[in-house]
């Protein structure tokens, strides 16, 4: 286990979502756009798909250099699918709970408003957005939750010698990258995406620490994701 691997693996994805990002706002500004900044928001899902792919390369490396395989870290098995598929059943529900009302909430707390801001579903061509819908959750559901508390929260454990440490670590980490998804220039809006999702990312790395179970808490969060991605591809049609 690499001590390097294990602090870089709690930043990477913020990283590649502000490189990707910045990606999308220069070719927004090749395009012409006079607003590249904020023309670049609405294609936010190619920002993670991209992000996404280079967390999974990146993740991969880490675990072969460990002598694992990627697919090992879901521990998937099959005599325990019955109880995999109860924990993804009662996981879906604190999701939506927590990933859910932390948002009106703070948005209330944060921005003045009980409505939280509607950037992220900013409409986009159909093709892009039939993409986004396929591929965003998918790609999202292999490589998040696997980083933050798959891979890295049982190494800080290790390394730091304390469960609640190693929990609010990847719980902060998990909630830190969505203040750069997408990329908009205002303080309060990216204090709001960060504090909004701690709750979820802290719930998620204690449960993992309680079950053991990676499989059911990805899948579940593939679900909050393929939601999030229907509803964008509702306001692009």
């Amino acid at each position: 286990m690499s001590i390097a691997f294990v602090w870089s693996s709690l930043l990477m994805r913020t990283i590649f979502f502000i490189l990707f990002g910045l990606l999308i706002v220069g070719a927004s500004a090749l395009a012409g756009n006079e607003h590249p900044l904020q023309a670049a928001e609405r294609w936010w899902p190619f920002q993670a798909i991209l992000a996404n792919l280079a967390t999974f390369i990146v993740l991969r490396s880490f675990l072969r250099r460990e002598g694992q395989a990627y697919s090992r870290i879901f521990d998937f098995q099959k005599k325990r699918l019955g109880k995999d598929l109860k924990q993804f059943a009662w996981l879906l529900a604190v999701g939506f709970a927590l990933g859910g009302i932390p948002l009106y909430v703070f948005s209330a707390v944060i921005l003045g408003s009980f409505v939280p801001p509607d950037l992220m579903f900013q409409p986009l061509p159909v093709w892009a957005a039939v993409i986004a819908l396929v591929i965003f959750p998918l790609s999202n559901g292999l490589v998040e939750t696997p980083t933050y508390i798959g891979y890295a929260l049982p190494r800080l454990k290790k390394i730091t010698g304390k469960q609640w440490l190693a929990i609010l670590l990847a719980g902060l980490a998990l909630a830190f990258q969505h203040i750069v998804l997408p990329i908009v220039a205002d303080v309060p809006y990216m204090l709001w995406r960060f504090v909004a999702f701690i709750p979820l990312g802290i719930a998620i790395g204690f449960i993992f620490s309680r079950t053991r179970r990676l499989l059911p808490i990805a899948l579940a969060h593939y679900v909050m994701d393929l939601q999030l991605a229907i509803t964008l591809f509702i306001y692009s049609i």
